[in-house]
């Protein structure tokens, strides 16, 4: 079998798992709480978040403390690019079915990005990650210049996601029971 279809074997395998609002809910304090902590979550100015989905720990709860948050807004011409909100509220559905800035939100440049949180299906111990196998997240994350945090579900967090040439390694990986980082 192929790296490819590991991958496609992997994502069915998590997609398959089935958490709990009360789970989630309990996850996802944990995890928020893990990262509010960390110095480099106190020094960064802005954040990039994402929307989350229903199978996705909610990381919205981080909103708050003075920083900038942004979202991922997909531009078919261009990919992913930071677009700053105020609040959860402010945004509307796009492409794939993930909430995000709306087009007339502020564009924030990939530089001035100091802390951004990761979602994925699942994330090595290496903290590689396994996306939803379009690839348009990985290629983006290299642009942006600030720390890359994976979060996910205890479960997601394996021993090895496969991985080819263009899969971007994370900084760390979080989970409400542990913190894993590149060393």
């Amino acid at each position: 079998m192929g790296i490819k279809e590991e991958k496609a074997a992997l994502r069915e395998e998590m997609s398959a798992f089935r958490i709990r609002p009360e789970e989630r809910a309990t996850a996802s304090a944990a995890v928020c709480n893990r990262l509010s902590a960390r110095v480099e979550w106190a020094s960064a100015g802005t954040v990039l978040l994402y929307a989350p989905l229903p199978d996705e720990l909610n990381v919205l709860l981080l909103m708050s403390g003075g920083k900038r948050f942004c979202f991922p807004r997909y531009q078919a011409d261009r990919g992913y690019s930071a677009a700053w909100v105020r609040s959860p509220e402010a945004l509307v559905p796009g492409k794939f079915g993930i909430a995000e800035p709306p087009v007339d939100a502020v564009q924030m440049p990939a530089c001035e990005v100091d802390f951004v949180i990761v979602p994925g299906l699942g994330f090595g111990m290496d903290c590689h990650r396994l996306g939803r196998g379009r690839g348009f997240y990985d290629r983006w994350l290299t642009e942006l210049a600030g720390q890359k945090i994976g979060v996910g579900f205890d479960h997601q967090l394996i021993e090895l996601v496969p991985r080819e040439e263009h899969d971007v390694q994370l900084d760390g990986v979080v989970t409400p029971s542990c913190w894993v980082e590149v060393n």
